[in-house]
């Protein structure tokens, strides 16, 4: 799960790499790929390298086009690779990268190549919405890059690479087992946040030591980002919640409304796993699959963590953080991110076949396969077909994904938020607020004004 937060190569480590033979080569948009040609693939997750090889092999039955796919691990040796390969000569057809940064990153610096010319409309089409640009640099980006950074050359409305997988934060996963334990229905989600709370004091009076909520708050801003943003969104709506952030606002935390999200949040209170404050994220996780909480929070991706370390995707019930009853929406849709992509390299001499082959694997049939073998959301909209393409737990994930626009809560949007925004501090306050209790909701909202007041001051 860890390896979901971006890890973005250096901007000065990857620019000294585009004098290294990174001059393109071989085919060119249009020729055709020819069947016998031979491909090679570096993906930075084992889970899809596996997952990955197994599409493959239905693929290269299609077109005669082999693909080798190489899951080089962990991150660090993985960028490290990359660097050494673009000195050598030696960089794969294809790259799965860190999507919306690194991608960005290696073609701004020469080493993969812009496919904006052949991915068409059709093309763009089949992802979902909020994920289609994540490969294309737009000119925000190279304004505020720094001035020797590889970005000031790049051109904007480059695409370097297409989305493959996508996710959201702010998923709830119950053990089913705990929930039958506790006479809790193992097959409905919490239609409210009133619910939820409900259901986890039936959990926890069940099981004190192990029925309670799991979420790794040893990183402080997790329960502010991934449980209260969503929270907060739908009981204020966009307008309301964005003007929490505002500068120099009267409407901030410290407002009735505002208050208000607080005190909701404050409701997890005495429901946190013993050890709740001392968990990192992957921790808390692992801490669930071992049955040490009735319920967890993470990320769509956290799934197939979960499924790692032993849990069975059939026994975990996973939904939204559900919206409060008295609040302005009484639904959460989920935009999702992307989180990875795949690009061609600059160097590939089978940029045609390269192309073929993530064509084929960001088609339905292809995006199917590999989610099901990994359990990693695609970017690709699967649709109807979701549940029979990758299995009924990913399609009921991905479900939340569809929506009113207006009660759609995307995390990717941080244009309110102050220049220099640091979550860490708020997320302070939120660990205080809950499960520390040093805080009540009205002094929590105090500070939080503070703290992006402040924010909003050293932005000028």
């Amino acid at each position: 799960m860890a390896s979901m937060k971006a890890r973005i190569l250096s901007l000065a480590a990857v620019a000294t790499l585009v004098a290294a033979g990174c001059s393109s080569g071989g085919g060119q948009p249009g020729e055709p790929a020819a069947s016998g040609q031979s491909l090679t693939m570096w993906t930075f997750k084992q889970s899809h390298a596996t997952a990955l090889q197994k599409a493959a092999e239905r693929f290269t039955a299609q077109t005669g086009i082999s693909v080798k796919v190489e899951a080089v691990t962990p991150d660090d040796v993985f960028k490290s690779k990359i660097q050494s390969a673009a000195q050598t000569g030696d960089l794969p057809d294809v790259l799965e990268a860190h999507a919306a940064g690194e991608d960005l990153e290696l073609g701004a610096s020469g080493l993969l190549a812009d496919i904006g010319g052949d991915v068409n409309d059709a093309w763009r089409a089949r992802f979902l919405p909020s994920t289609r640009n994540a490969g294309v640099l737009d000119q925000g980006r190279i304004d505020r890059a720094a001035s020797d950074s590889p970005f000031k050359q790049a051109k904007a409305g480059s695409m370097y690479a297409v989305p493959f997988t996508a996710g959201a934060f702010g998923i709830v996963y119950a053990n089913k087992e705990k929930l039958q334990a506790a006479g809790l229905s193992p097959d409905t989600p919490p239609a409210s946040w009133e619910e939820f709370v409900a259901a986890l004091k039936t959990s926890t009076e069940k099981d004190p030591r192990a029925g309670g909520l799991s979420l790794g708050l040893k990183v402080s801003q997790v329960g502010y980002n991934w449980i209260y943003q969503p929270l907060a969104h739908a009981y204020l709506g966009r307008e309301k919640f964005q003007g929490l952030f505002a500068k120099g606002t009267t409407a901030g935390f410290g407002s009735p409304g505002g208050v208000k999200t607080l005190d909701l949040y404050g409701q997890l209170t005495p429901y946190w796993m013993p050890g709740a404050t001392t968990l990192g994220i992957d921790e808390a996780d692992i801490a669930f699959a071992q049955g040490k909480s009735a319920y967890n929070v993470g990320g769509t991706f956290t799934l197939a963590f979960l499924a790692q370390n032993g849990m069975s995707p059939d026994k975990v019930l996973a939904f939204p953080i559900p919206p409060s009853e008295s609040g302005a929406h009484k639904d959460i849709v989920m935009a999702p991110l992307a989180l990875t992509s795949l690009g061609v390299t600059s160097t590939s001499e089978n940029r045609a076949a390269a192309l073929k082959w993530i064509d084929y694997v960001t088609s339905p049939a292809g995006a199917g396969v590999v989610a099901k073998e990994s359990l990693d959301l695609p970017a690709t909209d699967l649709g109807a077909e979701a549940a029979t393409l990758m299995g009924p737990e990913l399609a009921a994930l991905q479900k939340y994904f569809t929506g009113a626009p207006e009660s759609t809560y995307d995390a990717g949007d941080t244009t309110f938020f102050p220049g220099g925004y640091d979550q860490v501090k708020p997320g302070e306050v939120f660990v205080r607020l809950s499960p520390l209790k040093e805080l009540d909701p009205a002094r929590a909202g105090r500070e939080l004004d503070a703290v992006f007041g402040a924010m909003w001051k050293s932005a000028e």
